[in-house]
């Protein structure tokens, strides 16, 4: 770590030598504050004025009290300087508060709820549009563009798009009447709609929602995100003829004024952009390029999202410093061709960096980029010194005044993050003229005539093991310092990322350079547009064989629960510490890097133990956690500590197998084991998530009624696939069998129910797989989605005693004769495991009929259900009292 030190010396100059970092770290400060403890606009401007008062009075009466009361100089200054950085700190903590002021006084939260109703919406659209695949249709849009379909009326392929928008409302339908309605919407159209733009003016119909907060254990707030972009409701709406575009809107909105003029020329060239790419690229590299290029992840699907995040290498393809770096270069390279002087040069980077900028959105890390660039580009016109932390501060300070709510965006921090790490491992106090840094340059320049000394060959191979073991030095830095952000946000630990990042990143910075030259050949020359198209395509093949292959590798990446985000500060304020203390500890002769290894060590084992630690549960109690998951089933059996169980995972529209909700919850518990996943039928909502969780969880065995194997389907071949990869064990149980596992465990009290061990001659609904679970006095059935004739053979068998707990059959469908199950079960309580049709009044109605509470996922989120020794039970709703 000798590269990265600090001295004594450095932080005591600190404040003289990087005034803008400790700016913007008191800024960031009065952001927290206000996070923390949010007060009014008034009251932070209330002490912003004292500070001042307290400044000018230590001021002009610092001649009288250093002689009346024999106070020190040196103190008032000190004083007066704690006075600036006070009036800071309550500057940005107000700038925050009125930032939360202008989010909570828009007037649409009054009037909506989590529940989706149908409205009309008159808005302005706020953004560009965006385009992205359609989730339910990116299976068979990735085989039909493998296969080559042809193109569509916009020179796609016949793949089904979704636009997204964002509106500023304008007025919204209450009962019969428009009402005028402030606020900002996020409309999701089932359909392609490019032919809009900001400043346009759309009647909307379809239905509309507040954000819903979390609704599982571990699950993402989606509101937090929502915030950071201003946005305080989603609508969705059905198809294109529901989007109306007014007429003569752009004279209503005053669409003639130059900033939103301005807007729409540059939604029309990233669109133009986006089109060019789309038709450029082989179908299969579209999504990575469109990504790479303008930074639009929209057309990536789930899967290739998923590898980089475990590779580590989704940041390569969010536009960021490294993407404007290589635009920079690119440009003064044309500006040297063209033969322009300085000034010219330094013109020519600026329009084309800040033109990239805001083609590709202006998110948080590439503007962070472009404002460095720009101070580095400034100070050489200017021939003035340069301190590049101080211009990465420079940035912070603008991003916290500009849009104070990004900075606590994961994004963000991880942008910030890699760029200080990357500063200070490439000695960021090295221009200093200090007799230790000549004394450095002097030994460099001794090395370097050396190795002019020996052979070429040499002189190669010395340079290729210089460059790697920097570059490796690099990536290992900034994959330590970003670990335990990553792993708290993500749930993954990637240590394969510090070799994948270095082989990629030749490789993207080709590519990248291939795709602008793709976009500039399609804006003036179109039939030439192919030949960089076709070599951005290669490049991103490789580049996607590579992610895949790391992916694979057994321990490239590790899924695990989040260590406590208690545990997360502690690091990085450890950091800060160490960097204090560590030139002491070095003048005492103590090895820096054995403790420093030690201290990462023992931070890695401390938030491990404190991750994977189990939830709590009472002794001798049972836990059934009934995941909200939609339209589907997923039930988490806890009947200790130790042991994690579940009955059913998936639900009706994951087509991508995914197993979110699930995981959220699975990862509350410190769960990285599932020791048994029961299937109770081949209907796709009870399945579909087992192959995200074997990716995620070891499995110990999977249990399933007699025939579950023998249907067809993609996704039962998906399944079966991924049992066969993982080798998890699989086992039919029936009626009547005890599950063994060679000791005496709760398995002793769980009874298979249904089916027979011949099947029923029916469908696989009536073949459900029926368990019975005692515990203690009471009784927890889950039958699936057991129907007719398979309801009358289970009725037909011995009656539980009353005053259990039942999973309603079949998500509580009315068709289903569900009401015989319940008059024979009797049940204390009903959970039903379903979507919007469960949460109808009729479902409770009939379910509650034989005078038992009914609970509803859909209505009341996730449902945790314990039994206590002597009969105690306990029904909690996660939103109604999270846990």
């Amino acid at each position: 770590m000798r590269q990265g030190s600090l001295s004594t010396r450095h932080l005591a100059e600190l404040p003289s030598r990087q005034p803008l970092t400790m700016f913007a770290a008191t800024g960031l400060g009065g952001l927290l504050l206000d996070r923390v403890f949010p007060q009014s606009m008034q009251f932070w401007l209330g002490t912003m004025c004292a500070m001042v008062l307290v400044w000018w009075i230590a001021w002009v009466a610092a001649p009288q009290l250093s002689n009346s009361l024999r106070i020190r100089t040196e103190v008032l200054t000190r004083l007066r300087t704690a006075c600036w950085f006070g009036f800071i700190l309550f500057a940005f903590a107000g700038r925050h508060a009125l930032d939360e002021w202008q989010y909570a006084s828009a007037t649409i939260r009054e009037v909506l709820s989590s529940e989706e109703e149908p409205t009309v919406m008159v808005a302005v659209i706020d953004e560009p549009v965006r385009l992205q695949r359609d989730a339910l249709e990116n299976t068979v849009a990735r085989t039909s563009d493998v296969v080559g379909m042809g193109s569509g009326p916009n020179g796609h392929h016949n793949v089904q798009y979704q636009t997204r928008l964002v509106v500023r409302v304008v007025t919204m339908r209450r009962g019969t009447q428009p009402v005028p309605i402030t606020g900002r919407v996020m409309v999701m159209v089932d359909a392609e709609r490019q032919d809009l733009r900001p400043g346009d003016t759309v009647k909307l119909y379809g239905r509309i929602a507040a954000i819903p907060p979390p609704s599982n254990p571990g699950e993402t707030d989606q509101r937090i995100a929502a915030r950071r972009q201003n946005i305080h409701a989603r609508m969705r709406v059905g198809s294109a003829a529901q989007v109306e575009q007014l007429p003569n809107a752009g004279d209503a909105n005053g669409q003639s004024s130059w900033d939103v003029w301005l807007q729409r020329w540059l939604a029309d060239r990233a669109a133009s952009a986006r089109d060019t790419i789309l038709n450029q690229i082989e179908p299969s590299q579209r999504g990575l390029a469109l990504a790479l290029t303008l930074g639009q992840r929209d057309f990536l699907d789930r899967t290739t999202n998923e590898r980089l995040l475990v590779t580590g290498t989704a940041h390569l393809l969010s536009v960021s410093g490294l993407h404007l770096g290589i635009i920079v270069l690119l440009t003064g390279a044309v500006a040297g061709l063209l033969r322009l002087p300085l000034s010219g040069s330094v013109t020519l980077i600026v329009i084309v960096m800040l033109f990239y900028v805001a083609i590709t959105g202006a998110r948080p890390p590439v503007t962070r980029a472009a404002i460095l660039l720009s101070t580095v580009i400034l100070a050489r016109l200017l021939a003035r010194p340069h301190h590049p932390l101080n211009s990465l501060s420079l940035a912070a300070i603008i991003l916290m005044i500009w849009m104070p709510a990004e900075i606590f965006g994961i994004g963000v921090q991880l942008s910030f993050l890699a760029v200080a790490t990357l500063l200070l491992c490439g000695r960021p106090f090295s221009n200093a003229l200090t007799p230790a840094a000549e004394t450095i340059r002097v030994e460099e320049r001794f090395d370097e005539l050396a190795q002019q000394s020996q052979a070429a060959w040499r002189r190669v191979l010395s340079f290729i093991a210089s460059w790697t073991g920097r570059v490796l030095w690099y990536s290992g830095a900034v994959t330590l310092m970003a670990l335990p952000l990553v792993w708290s946000q993500f749930h993954v630990v990637s240590p394969i990322s510090v070799i994948v990042n270095v082989m990629l990143s030749p490789l993207m910075a080709l590519a990248l350079s291939a795709g602008v030259l793709t976009i500039l050949a399609g804006w003036s020359l179109s039939s030439l547009a192919w030949i960089p198209g076709g070599i951005c395509g290669k490049l991103l093949s490789i580049m996607q064989w590579v992610i895949d292959s790391a992916a694979n590798l057994p321990g490239g990446h590790f899924w695990l629960p989040s260590p406590p985000t208690s545990w997360v500060v502690t690091f990085y304020l450890g950091l800060v510490a160490w960097a204090a203390i560590r030139p002491m500890v070095t003048s005492r002769g103590i090895r820096r890097r054995v403790i420093e290894a030690g201290l990462l060590v023992g931070w890695i084992g401390i938030a491990l133990a404190l991750a994977t630690s189990p939830a709590e549960l009472p002794n001798q109690t049972l836990e059934a956690t009934f995941v909200d998951v939609g339209h589907g089933t997923a039930t988490i059996l806890r009947p200790n500590r130790q042991e994690i169980w579940l009955y059913d995972c998936g639900w009706m529209g994951n087509a991508n197998a995914t197993s979110r909700n699930i995981e959220d919850a699975l990862w509350s518990l410190g769960a990285t084991h599932i020791d048994g996943i029961f299937l109770s039928h081949a209907d796709t909502d009870h399945y579909n998530a087992l192959p995200g969780l074997a990716e995620r969880f070891s499995i110990g065995m999977v249990l399933v009624p007699p025939g579950f194997f023998e249907g067809d389907g993609t996704a039962l071949a998906r399944a079966s696939e991924t049992i066969r990869r993982h080798q998890i064990p699989v086992q039919e149980v029936s009626r009547g069998q005890r599950i063994r596992r060679g000791q005496p465990s709760w398995l002793d009290q769980l009874e298979v129910l249904h089916p027979p061990r011949e099947r029923i001659d029916a469908n696989d609904n009536a073949n459900s797989l029926v368990l019975r679970i005692d515990w203690g006095e009471r009784v927890l059935l889950l039958p699936g989605d057991l129907e007719p004739p398979g309801t009358a053979v289970l009725t037909n068998t011995p009656r539980p005693p009353p005053g259990g707990v039942i999973m309603a059959p079949h998500h509580g469908s009315l068709r289903m004769d569900a009401e015989a199950v319940l008059q024979w079960a009797r049940p204390l309580e009903t959970v039903v495991s379903g979507g919007q049709r469960a949460a109808k009044p009729e479902v409770t109605a009939m379910l509650s009929a034989a005078g038992g509470g009914v609970h509803v996922t859909s209505r009341e989120g996730a449902i945790r259900v314990r039994m206590g020794p002597e009969s105690a039970l306990q029904i909690r709703a996660f939103l109604q009292q999270p846990w």
